[in-house]
């Protein structure tokens, strides 16, 4: 057993005094039998964190809710295998989904974070009302149900609405009466409403840089404000998870029942198998199967690891996004498998570096443009000082590149890898290394000018209820306006294709998040618009109507 010494040591080493902080739980039995604790839970006020801080666990919230589903479908309530249009009949997808397929990511549901940004739609305050708006007006799927793995938020948040249809209460209600109450945990709840106070919360920080002559980075707040459920929110502290790590090992309370459907390994319609089950993903620790999931969000992040075969386990909460809680709770639970000091163990994970000139040829060699078919996303990387950068969209991202020819993120970035395979260029998250993407060099005249006309005007999706105008600039300059959302540059990616560079014109260079397509169809007569998370959203081309451009401009008015 990782002794509380060894533990205390390796927190420490990771949060400091007048930092936010960092929680870790090992779990044996059922039972907190170590802990350690480092850092603030709200450095204006110089709170220490302690393993009664309250944290929001985001996405590691997922499994917990398919529990709740489980609960339900044990009471004959719900189906995981029925058509969900026929319990939520608001629906407009023209194809049928399931829950199952909602609950593994095989549904091919657009992710909803992903739909409020190519509309500029505000994620800050929404509600499950909110979001039930958005999503009913989906039709279409990235891709047919069951087909493939896509992460995706909307089928846990679409689950939450249907425990509320299916309850007439809540998702909330229905876990603190079913699950957390039954277990003991009495500072769990799923935060529905952030006007409530939470005892003990921790408040979440963003990292930002270091600047000149201050090595140390400068940390902001960052408030959960969003009420939609499921796919996240819920809130709890290294004691109270000590109840769910007994479940989790034994099956205690709930049954054992809902503890292997939750582990229950699932596959895709043509029967290829997928690492993922209900809300957590399969890994391998010190040659012992495993199961993991981890979530960040507003500042927190967290992370769980499963040991069945030790009936034991990890958890680790922060309120920070510069520490990917995930290596940290990799990195306890292989000095639990296999002995010796987590602080070897996370040094590692990072991989060994490889020798400068080998780090800085590779990063010359994979600078450029880079696609990736099937989400129809690009990215450009740059090469500095032997790091392959990402750097415009959102914050610089920095992969430095280890012996095993893997580029691995660091810092904000730590969950990501790129390896280059045979001519591509592989994206991989999180601790199973899930493949994200494959990217292939795009052709170097692709960012030449397209021998297409602009296809300037203004067009018009309907599940989204937005508009987006293209407007042709000097020198064959490109400019889209979505919905709500600031004007994003265009820039060429290939005859009829265009990228955002990441830079608005009329918003003063502001950096947008994430890449985004547009793509002209072969007959001109729509856009389709891609962003991770929502691929070829299509935009039909509106005639040039008097009406319409009123109605653009009110909109433009109103932003």
């Amino acid at each position: 057993m990782l002794s509380p010494d060894k533990l205390q040591d390796f927190i420490a080493m990771l949060a400091t005094d007048g930092e936010p902080g960092l929680a870790a739980g090992v779990y044996a039995d059922g039972q907190l039998v170590s802990s350690a604790t480092a850092g603030c839970a709200v450095i204006e006020h110089g709170v220490p964190v302690t393993e009664h801080t309250a944290f929001d666990l985001a996405s590691v919230s997922k499994h917990l809710t398919s529990a709740c589903l489980l609960l339900l479908a044990r009471d004959g309530l719900v189906d995981l295998d029925a058509d969900l249009r026929a319990a939520l009949p608001e629906l407009r997808l023209t194809q049928p989904v399931t829950l199952r397929q909602c609950l593994t990511h095989t549904a091919g549901l657009r992710d909803y974070f992903a739909l409020c940004g190519i509309a500029g739609l505000p994620v800050l305050g929404i509600t499950q009302d909110r979001f039930a708006d958005l999503v009913t007006g989906q039709a279409e799927l990235d891709f047919p149900a069951g087909s493939a793995f896509s992460y995706s938020n909307t089928g846990y948040a679409l689950a939450a609405l249907l425990v509320r249809r299916v309850t007439g209460s809540g998702l909330a209600q229905f876990a603190r009466e079913r699950v957390f109450g039954p277990l003991g945990m009495t500072a769990t709840l799923f935060r529905e409403d952030v006007s409530l106070l939470v005892p003990r919360l921790a408040a979440g920080y963003l990292a930002g840089p270091a600047g000149a002559g201050r090595p140390d980075p400068v940390f902001r707040r960052s408030d959960v404000t969003e009420e939609v459920v499921g796919d996240g929110a819920i809130v709890t502290t290294l004691a109270d998870l000590a109840a769910w790590h007994s479940f989790m090992a034994t099956g205690a309370v709930l049954g054992a029942d809902i503890r292997d459907g939750l582990l229950a390994r699932q596959v895709l319609a043509d029967g290829t198998p997928i690492g993922y089950a209900l809300g957590l993903e399969s890994i391998d620790v010190g040659g012992q199967a495993a199961w993991w999931h981890s979530g960040s969000w507003a500042g927190y992040r967290a992370a769980v690891i499963y040991l069945p075969g030790q009936r034991a386990g990890v958890s680790v909460l922060a309120n920070r996004n510069d520490r990917y809680a995930s290596h940290v709770a990799l990195a306890v639970a292989r000095a639990l498998v296999a002995g010796g000091d987590p602080v070897a163990h996370y040094q590692a994970l990072a991989g060994i570096p490889a020798p400068a000139a080998r780090a800085d040829a590779g990063a010359r060699g994979l600078a450029g443009l880079w696609h990736e078919p099937d989400q129809d996303l690009f990215l450009r990387f740059e090469a500095d000082a032997g790091h392959l950068v990402l750097r415009e969209h959102g914050d610089e991202q920095r992969f430095v590149l280890a012996t095993d020819g893997s580029w691995h993120g660091t810092g904000a970035a730590a969950s990501g890898t790129y390896t280059a395979d045979g001519g591509s260029l592989i994206a991989g998250w999180g601790l199973s290394a899930r493949p994200e993407g494959r990217y292939r060099r795009a052709e170097p005249a692709a960012e030449g000018p397209s021998s297409l006309p602009v296809p300037a005007g203004i067009f018009r999706n309907e599940e989204l209820r937005a508009y987006a105008e293209l407007k042709a600039g000097e020198s064959g300059a490109l400019t889209v306006v979505i919905g709500l959302a600031p004007p994003r540059r265009l820039r060429p990616a290939g005859d009829g294709v265009w990228r955002s560079s990441g830079h608005g014109e009329e918003a003063g260079g502001a950096t947008e998040a994430g890449p985004l397509t547009v793509r002209l169809t072969q007959d001109a007569s729509a856009l389709l618009v891609s962003v991770p998370g929502a691929h070829h959203v299509r935009f039909d081309r509106v005639p040039d109507a008097p009406a319409d451009r009123a109605i653009l401009r009110g909109l433009r008015g109103a932003r």
